[in-house]
């Protein structure tokens, strides 16, 4: 739980740095960092012990970066969308011991953060 919440405040400060410094004009930087997010456990799977990790997490890198891609040209709420559906990522993907490449701590602290980056993209895009 503490994971999370460590998340959850990341995210927040996140979305407070890119409304302060005037970054968020668009959704191009939440888009790059969903692909980002998506990367990141690219890289822990370089250390899986079953190399068709690696496929499977260049699937999520695909499918992460088409809904960024998409979303910047169709829709921004595909954005905020892939960022509800990378907490699946986490939840059924990186929270068991399957795998083990992942730190156990990570998947929890990427939750927060992805719901946290969710929430706000959905209540922007309402108003």
């Amino acid at each position: 739980m503490l994971d999370f919440i460590i998340g959850a405040l990341f995210g927040a400060l996140f979305i407070y740095l890119l409304r302060r410094w005037k970054l968020e004009a668009g959704f191009r930087i939440y888009a790059v960092a969903l692909i980002v997010a998506a990367l990141i456990y690219q890289g822990f799977a370089l250390n899986a012990a079953d190399a068709r990790w690696l496929g499977y997490e260049a699937a999520g890198v695909l499918a992460y970066g088409a809904l960024a891609l998409l979303g910047l040209r169709y829709s921004p709420w595909l954005i905020a969308a892939g960022w509800a559906l990378h907490v699946l990522w986490d939840v059924l993907l990186h929270s068991s011991a399957t795998t083990p490449f992942v730190p156990t701590w990570y998947p929890g602290i990427c939750i927060g953060f992805d719901l946290a980056v969710a929430v706000y993209l959905a209540y922007r895009l309402r108003r």
